[in-house]
C-alpha cells in the first residue's frame, strides 16, 4: 500500500490541528494580539528546539504551526 502526498499533507494537517487544540487550552487565541516580532522569535525558538529535542517530529509540527499562525494574522487581521 502506498501513500501519496495528499495523505501525507491530510496527516500533517490532522497533526497540526492536535496540537493547535492542546495550546488553545493553555494560551486561547493569545497569539492575535502578540506583535509579529514576538511571533516570529517563537518560531524560531521552536527552530532552535527541532535541533535539541528528542521528538523531532513533534517540533516540524510546532515550526509549521507557528508559520501558520504569522499567516494567519496576516490574513486575517
Amino acid at each position: 500500500m502506498s501513500i501519496n502526498s495528499d495523505e501525507f499533507l491530510d496527516d500533517f494537517i490532522t497533526e497540526m490541528k492536535t496540537v493547535m487544540k492542546q495550546h488553545d487550552l493553555e494560551k486561547g487565541s493569545s497569539w492575535r494580539r502578540e506583535p509579529d516580532h514576538i511571533l516570529v522569535d517563537n518560531l524560531f525558538e521552536e527552530v532552535r528546539e527541532f535541533e535539541i529535542k528528542d521528538d523531532p517530529t513533534r517540533e516540524l509540527v510546532d515550526i509549521a504551526n507557528s508559520c501558520y499562525i504569522l499567516w494567519a494574522k496576516r490574513k486575517f487581521s
